[in-house]
């Protein structure tokens, strides 16, 4: 049988090329073909064997020694990183700060403080009252101006200050002062001793006058006499046996107390017996509308309409208080 060449490639036809056949009956691969030839010392060619085949072995061997020097290599290199399968270590991720830009706040618009309308001056309430009541305006009018109806009005405030009066209401039934918006009942009370003969001491009166009196300082004391107010307002007879003089301010709560509570049992006995006369008495430096007030009310009587300028100044007190001083 004649030695068969290597596959020459697939244009060779299998009855072109006879094979070796090894003792299995198989026909070897290219490979084996190699190892069974040998290529080694004391190994030869067979005849007709190519010469360059004996070169294969070497070179196969050059080739898996650089193979495993490269793999060698790399693995050196990857110790050196950490060790084996250590990943080479990367820079990580670069924070970077963004900076915020600078957005202007809008600036707000100031908002303007509202300026509050001044209250209207006090005598445009007083010239109210007195076209209500039915006075001569224009007259009225100029009777506020008039520096002598002021010192008509400064002038019985002396005379209770001479008197004692410190305070609003202080009443006078005739030589018995009695201080402070007291109820019906003490007026009363006085007013009938007053009648039946004046006291002189206080045996004749109720405890309670006599606690009154005893208070420091009093609120009931009887005086020698009895103040002379010139030119103030009278109701009842100038003539009567019993004179009040109820020295007061318009502007004064406990003065319109009074008035509110007590002033109508009063009237029924305004008359020939009792009289009632009302002294201006403005407490300025609280009141700063009284004195106006007080000027006003004379100017009403100076036209005979006192006492219906007087009921409207009290019923209208907190209207006229919160206005502007004239």
């Amino acid at each position: 049988m004649d030695e068969p060449t290597l596959d020459r490639g697939p244009q060779d036809s299998a009855a072109d090329s006879p094979m070796e056949v090894t003792d299995s009956g198989e026909a070897p691969t290219v490979y084996e073909r190699v190892s069974a030839a040998g290529t080694g010392p004391g190994s030869s060619l067979r005849s007709g064997q190519p010469l360059w085949t004996a070169f294969l072995t070497p070179i196969a061997v050059i080739i898996g020694a650089a193979i495993i020097a490269g793999a060698v290599w790399y693995s050196r290199d990857s110790w050196a990183y950490g060790g084996a399968g250590a990943a080479v270590p990367s820079a990580g991720p670069t924070q970077v700060a963004v900076a915020t830009p600078d957005v202007p706040t809008a600036t707000p618009v100031p908002t303007a403080t509202p300026v509050p309308t001044p209250a209207p001056p006090v005598s445009t309430a007083f010239e109210s009252y007195a076209s209500q009541i039915g006075l001569d305006l224009p007259k009225f009018q100029a009777c506020l101006k008039d520096a002598a109806v002021a010192s008509k009005v400064d002038a019985q405030q002396q005379v209770g200050i001479a008197a004692g009066v410190g305070g609003t209401p202080t009443f006078f039934i005739n030589n018995k002062r009695l201080v402070g918006a007291m109820p019906w009942q003490i007026l009363d009370e006085v007013i009938q001793a007053e009648l039946k003969g004046s006291p002189t001491t206080l045996d004749g009166y109720s405890d309670t006058i006599k606690q009154l009196a005893a208070n420091s300082p009093p609120y009931f004391e009887i005086l020698k006499e009895a103040p002379k107010v010139e030119g103030m307002a009278v109701e009842g007879s100038p003539g009567a046996k019993v004179k009040i003089i109820e020295f007061s301010d318009f502007q004064c709560p406990y003065c319109k107390r009074w008035i509110d509570e007590t002033y109508a049992s009063l009237k029924p006995l305004l008359g020939a017996d009792v009289s009632l006369g009302f002294a201006q008495f403005p407490l300025t430096q609280i009141h700063p509308n009284a004195r106006g007030a007080a000027v006003a009310a004379e100017c009403a009587g100076a036209q005979d309409k006192f006492w219906e300028m007087h009921d409207l100044l009290f019923a209208n007190q907190d209207a006229w208080s919160s206005l502007t001083p004239s």
